[in-house]
């Protein structure tokens, strides 16, 4: 759940004498009930250290938060999952369903109680190479520092491969060096005059490789760029805070025999294929107040079929939408993209296809 909660807010976090009078009108508790939730969709932000500015994963540090939860879920902001669920199915689905956002709403208005037998996570809970370890980590060659007077900012840097022949991707993974302060990374390629999004990551953001038998081409010439965007939550506000992020690379021992390419669709420019393919994963890129982004195919039969729409995507929570089984598409299908966006606006989806 993101770090604008509270912001505004003029209410002491205090729980044992502010809030001692609010009766308990719901059956739900934190414990039974809530917590569960938090740890699965929220954690991996709200908790101590993390990107978010409180923790949710004990009653005391989510209880005085109950208002600024409440109207999150209920705004769909929160967690930062906008990929309309009547349309594609995607792995790693970070929305509450309405069960749980029912559930979160009955507490919060319901007197907020806590529930017997207390339970608690901590941060080893969460590892840092979910895949396992990596055959290469690019570590930033020196700290980033954000210092007392900068609340946000964003960095470019690449790093120099140093491979001695081609090789071939399978997955990608990220770790902030202080997650307190990296919102965001996007990770690109670099070669030929080219430069590809090929991976981003939000805090939470669970890895995804390649299926089996696919991969992507790494030329010896090729750099890794790398993309953070930071900001202070109001917990750091004041201080310097240095950051030592690393990117983490996954290959195949041999050429796995397919490629995967990423094509770029706007509203204004479609994409048709020269052959047939196999449609992997999504990658939404908005900028600025934009209320809806739909990406479509249109094979050559002329049926139509909706692979994704975000309904208020946030451009600072970028996420890549891998679907759950790959979308045959044959030669001739096209690719679109519509928006429902102020005039100038033009979303980007990054697609990604395997021939």
């Amino acid at each position: 759940m993101r770090a604008s909660f509270g912001l505004g807010l003029v209410v002491v976090a205090v729980a044992s004498t502010a809030f001692a009078h609010k009766p308990t009108v719901t059956t739900f508790t934190y414990n039974h009930d809530i917590f569960p939730i938090f740890e699965a969709k929220c954690g991996s932000c709200h908790r101590s250290g993390g990107v978010a500015p409180m923790s949710l994963l004990t009653y005391k540090e989510a209880f005085p938060w109950g208002v600024s939860i409440k109207n999150e879920v209920l705004d769909l902001a929160m967690p930062p999952w906008f990929a309309d669920e009547r349309y594609g199915e995607f792995k790693h689905g970070a929305g509450l369903s309405a069960k749980e956002m029912d559930t979160i709403v009955d507490w919060c208005l319901g007197g907020s109680p806590e529930g017997e037998t207390p339970v608690g996570t901590s941060p080893s809970s969460y590892v840092n190479w979910p895949l396992g370890e990596p055959e290469l980590i690019l570590m930033m060659p020196s700290p980033m520092v954000l210092d007392a007077a900068t609340s946000e900012t964003i960095q470019e840097l690449t790093f120099e491969t140093g491979l001695a022949e081609p090789v071939y991707l399978r997955a990608l993974d990220f770790q902030p060096g202080a997650p307190n302060i990296v919102r965001s990374a996007t990770i690109t390629i670099r070669f030929g005059g080219r430069k590809q999004t090929i991976a981003t990551w939000i805090p939470g953001q669970t890895p995804e490789a390649l299926p089996e038998g696919r991969g992507r081409l790494i030329p010896v010439e090729a750099e890794v760029g790398l993309e953070l965007h930071y900001k202070k939550t109001w917990l750091d506000e004041g201080s310097s805070v240095e950051d030592r992020s690393a990117v983490a690379i996954y290959l195949h021992d041999e050429d796995p025999g397919q490629l995967v390419e990423t094509v770029e669709v706007t509203s204004t420019s479609a994409h048709t294929l020269e052959a047939d393919a196999e449609l992997v994963a999504l990658l939404p890129r908005v900028d600025g107040d934009i209320e809806a982004v739909v990406a479509e195919v249109v094979r050559p039969d002329g049926s139509r079929e909706r692979l994704l729409r975000l309904y208020h995507p946030n451009s600072e929570w970028p996420r890549k939408y891998w679907l759950v089984k790959p979308i045959a598409l044959p030669a001739g299908s096209r690719v679109e993209v519509t928006a429902t966006a102020p005039e100038g606006a033009t979303p980007v989806v990054l697609v990604d296809l395997i021939s």
